[in-house]
């Protein structure tokens, strides 16, 4: 029975998500009408400054009379970690050797918050959960209101004079999401320190990592990805790249839906990261809009797959805008400005929907065309703008199976290459592409040659060596899915005594229909 003002009332009580906040609720048990709700949590919004001294309200929790960064208003557990600049415990927690404390919770005594670092990594954590809830109706990265550890300060600024150029790439120039640190192993996000003016570029301040929004936005969705499409950053397959095209995607649309446009910082663009320098946009950015890989025929495969990803985003951002493609000459009707939700609802169903982890730009084109329809309609503007963005960056559906094998040429290595046992050898990546049907592969072989290009070896393997090496990026199996890779990470070996030559490799299989299907790499040069 609950006690009322208007006497006694037979209730049930029980949880529910109100916004974004558990709350207790009282609901009459024969009406069913909602008599009465209420918090638990010892919450006190307060506030604090950004890098760019902006104020922002920081939802903290009480605690034994300080406020600590561990956010109670919405349903994933956001808490921002200060690691006072040490490295060496932030390496210990992130291999997991050790587990983060409370104390390790960036902490304030009066609820007015001073250091920016924390400040702009813990509101922003936030308003990422926001965006994706409100606009995609996803529960967090994981779609279960996964907990989002923030993790700050992992070096000391004064220290970057004498740090290491691994230290300072990774930890002061850097912010990245590791998909298995901290002791449960399921992920944590890290922002670099930045670096004083003048550091490393003249006359340019470099912020903290978590200055800017559309970069915390993109370390986020990386853990989305980690937790949907799983897309695979094998060097030498395309969902690598794919993978950072998201996390920009997503990260630019997170600051288009808090920010006003504009150039300057704490404005949105298709600039990402322009807020990491000072003056705005100095370094260490991308463009959407104007990148210098705006076509399919500009990537370099093995490349930082940073490097590819404007392949995939510039499409993103002339579905959206329209224009003319710099490199093709096609121009997009884009749906505009005002309607750019539809574009970006588009693009997160086929990411955490309907990509598999070896994905290509071929199945991305197909799959934001599904997911143009699922949600908008068969011969739709949605869908018309997205198929005219994919042709005008040069992306088309594959048609028949392809293989490649690199670098080639590719240089032996003088000591053993990968898990080779003997020297020279040659480390090479190999993918094998379906075309517009799924494959499944009923033997390979390889063909070894002298340099004088006479045949020394050839060797026949079966389906389930395939599926045994074919695993750094696919499913791991003898079946491929149309539009999409299987790569594998190999270390070759000529035949004794032969220290430079050529290898090709080919590969049989059974299409859809159930007829067979021969295709070959290359041949690769080994010297």
């Amino acid at each position: 029975m609950l006690p009322l003002s208007d006497g006694y009332h037979l209730a049930y009580r029980g949880q529910a998500l109100v916004g974004f906040e558990i709350v207790n609720v009282y609901v009459d048990a024969n009406t069913g009408i909602l008599l009465q709700q209420f918090s638990d949590f010892l919450s006190e919004v307060g506030k604090g400054t950004g890098a760019y001294g902006d104020v922002k309200k920081v939802s903290a929790k009480s605690v034994s009379g300080t406020f600590v960064a561990d956010d109670p208003l919405r349903p994933a557990t956001v808490t921002t970690y200060d690691m006072k600049g040490n490295l060496a415990r932030t390496l210990s927690a992130l291999n997991r050797q050790t587990v983060f404390t409370t104390n390790d919770i960036a902490s304030d005594s009066d609820n007015d918050w001073a250091d920016s670092t924390v400040v702009d990594a813990h509101v922003y954590g936030g308003w990422y959960y926001d965006f994706i809830a409100k606009r995609f109706g996803r529960h967090g990265l994981d779609n279960r209101d996964l907990r989002m550890p923030m993790i700050t300060h992992p070096v000391r600024i004064q220290d970057i004079s004498t740090a290491p150029d691994a230290v300072i790439g990774l930890y002061y120039l850097n912010a990245f999401f590791c998909s298995t640190c901290l002791a449960d192993g399921r992920g944590a996000m890290v922002f670099g320190e930045g670096a004083p003016r003048g550091t490393f570029y003249p006359n340019i301040e470099v912020k903290p990592f978590s200055a800017a929004l559309d970069v915390v936005a993109h370390e986020l969705t990386h853990a989305v990805t980690a937790n949907s499409a799983r897309l695979n950053g094998f060097p030498y397959s395309e969902a690598g790249a794919l993978n950072e095209a998201f996390s920009d995607i997503v990260g630019v649309s997170t600051s288009f839906f808090f920010q006003t446009p504009g150039n300057s910082a704490l404005q949105a663009s298709y600039v990402i990261g322009k807020d990491l320098s000072v003056p705005s946009g100095a370094v260490l950015i991308r463009s959407l809009s104007n990148p210098p890989a705006d076509h399919y025929t500009k990537r370099v495969i093995g490349a930082d797959p940073h490097s590819n990803s404007t392949i995939a985003s510039h499409a993103f951002y002339l579905a959206i805008e329209g224009g003319t493609n710099r490199t093709s000459g096609l121009s997009v009707q884009g749906v505009g400005a005002v309607n750019r939700e539809q574009i970006e609802k588009a693009f997160f169903r086929a990411l955490t929907a309907l990509m598999p982890s070896s994905s290509t730009f071929a199945l991305t084109r197909v799959a934001t065309i599904q997911a143009a329809r699922d949600l908008y309609g068969a011969g739709s503007t949605v869908e018309r703008a997205i198929t005219q963005a994919w042709d005008a960056v040069g992306v088309q559906g594959r048609t028949g199976p392809t293989a490649t094998a690199l670098p080639n040429p590719s240089a032996s290595s003088a000591a053993t290459a990968l898990s080779c046992l003997a020297s020279p050898s040659w480390a090479l990546g190999v993918t094998v592409s379906a075309g517009s049907s799924n494959l499944r592969i009923t033997s390979w072989s390889s063909d070894d040659f002298n340099a004088a290009g006479t045949l020394i070896n050839h060797s026949v393997y079966s389906a389930a060596a395939f599926a045994a090496q074919f695993n750094s990026c696919g499913p791991g199996s003898a079946s491929i899915l149309a539009q999409t890779d299987a790569c594998a990470a190999t270390c070759w070996l000529l035949n004794p005594g032969v220290t430079s030559g050529s290898t090709q490799l080919s590969f049989a299989a059974v299409d859809d229909a159930g007829a067979p299907v021969t295709f070959s790499t290359p041949r690769v040069i080994l010297r």
